[in-house]
């Protein structure tokens, strides 16, 4: 919706200041307003100087209003300036023509805000002598791919993230852009060498709105963030992930809306729409992930795993809660878990080879779920659940389809306990030929006052280590 900040001076202000009181009041309501979403209990500052920008600038160039906005081509010089309380604010006509090219040159943003006072970089369209309009929903990209974005292109050209964060910069908003044909490298990039590791912290990303994607958001190895927010964000026709951490710690995801939309661009280009490989503590909820698949037939191959996944967790994560998830139309598993003590609360799934893989022998739960329709592939048989770890089920519906499984459970590593599931209340609808439960290895499943196709049933499930 349009920015409407009060047209009112601050007796703080000083003549020279270069951020009018409108734009002030605007930005430190937007900035307190995530904080106050995301549960902190910082006040937000008002920013203390801006810039201008657009991308072919006009007048003075000198930022201070859109009359005399600084060239969009010099934010990297700019945002080497900046200082907590800066704030960069990129306009675009709201009759369009105007779009900035991602692949001409990298912007860097090495500089820290403070916790009071971030640094802030926001992106949409001209309003007015110095305001923005949200640039969201229908309407050409602010940033876009100059030398075109393709499928059957994707991957065979080198290219560079648009934004990359170094130097461990932290307290950064970054919203409101709204760009088209990202490539794997992301659209934003925290970047820090594996032998010289940096942390990023306090970072939120919000507003963004993206189409063509390979990456949204990429980390090298090297790169811990911590305290990081991204909300509000849609991204469609997506290749690689929307988000992918090497190390993400006390932080939360929500409101994203993925989907893939059956981008396939075969081979090594698997697509796991948000990817953590390590960290603890983070919370994602109210998000909407559909129709990542990565079938082998796509490259010509006459048959092979099918891939694709909504929300991956690696081994190396702890303490990760879904809440609100929805996955549909995955090629492997809308929510694939090998965390440690793994929540997954009021989620659904549709027609996904697996809803949910538990893979750790630790304290996981789902809890007043609805996985519902898996898809069988090849040989392998679809499941509502597989569990290769400890897992507890609770008040949860399961619906599985002819040739379908409602609960798998999958041989562990060598060396690992034997997985135990533990259904409580809840029911199982099996239709067809479906089957309740299914093992290729030693395991237990309980069940405790569940209703089978409507029949209240206490049942345990022994299953002996198979002979080889």
């Amino acid at each position: 919706m349009p920015i409407k900040p009060q047209r009112r001076r601050e007796a703080a202000l000083t003549s020279g200041d270069l951020f009018p009181a409108s734009r002030r009041q605007v930005l430190a309501t937007m900035l307190a307003s995530v904080l106050l979403g995301s549960g902190r209990a910082a006040v937000a500052a008002m920013p203390s100087s801006t810039k201008l920008f657009t991308p072919r600038g006009a007048g003075d160039q000198d930022g201070r209003d859109w009359q005399n906005a600084m060239e969009l081509k010099s934010l990297s010089k700019a945002l080497s300036a900046a200082e907590p309380g800066s704030a960069f604010m990129i306009g675009f006509d709201p009759g369009g023509g105007d779009s900035f090219p991602l692949d001409a040159g990298q912007v860097r943003l090495a500089a820290s805000g403070s916790p009071d006072d971030p640094i802030q970089v926001q992106a949409g369209l001209i309003s007015g002598i110095d305001d923005l309009v949200a640039a969201r929903g229908e309407g050409p990209a602010l940033f876009r791919n100059s030398r075109g974005w393709s499928l059957a292109s994707f991957g065979k050209r080198k290219a560079s993230c648009y934004l990359a964060i170094t130097d461990s910069a932290s307290h950064i908003r970054l919203s409101g852009f709204r760009v088209d044909g990202t490539p794997g490298d992301g659209f934003v990039k925290f970047r820090a060498k594996q032998d010289r590791p940096q942390t990023f912290e306090d970072i939120v990303i919000s507003g963004i709105d993206a189409t063509n994607v390979g990456r949204i958001v990429e980390t090298d190895k090297g790169a811990t963030l911590r305290n990081v927010t991204i909300e509000d964000c849609r991204a469609i026709g997506i290749v690689r992930g929307f988000a992918r951490f090497r190390t993400l710690n006390d932080s939360i995801l929500r409101k994203l809306e993925l989907d893939a939309d059956h981008m396939d661009a075969g081979g090594s280009n698997v697509c796991q729409l948000i990817a953590l490989s390590a960290g603890e503590n983070v919370v994602l909820e109210d998000i909407v992930l559909r129709n990542a698949v990565n079938d082998p037939r796509t490259s010509g191959k006459k048959e092979g795993y099918v891939q694709g996944d909504g929300i991956v967790c690696e081994r190396g994560t702890k303490n990760v809660t879904l809440r609100r998830c929805h996955g549909s139309g995955m090629g492997d598993a809308a929510f694939d878990l090998k965390t440690t003590d793994a929540v997954i609360e009021y989620s659904s799934t549709d027609s996904c080879k697996y809803g949910a893989r538990i893979w750790s022998d630790s304290n996981n739960i789902i809890r007043r779920c609805d996985f519902r329709n898996p898809k069988s592939s090849g040989k392998i048989k679809g499941a509502c659940i597989e569990a290769s770890g400890r897992l507890e089920v609770i008040d949860t519906k399961l619906q599985a389809g002819p040739g379908a499984v409602a609960i798998k459970l999958q041989e562990p590593k060598k060396g690992t306990a034997d997985p135990v599931v533990h259904v409580r209340g809840g029911s199982i609808r099996l239709d067809g030929d479906a089957e309740l439960v299914l093992a290729n290895g030693a395991g237990v499943v309980e069940l405790h006052q569940v209703a089978v196709n409507g029949v209240t049933t206490d049942h345990r499930y022994v299953f002996e280590k198979k002979k080889k």
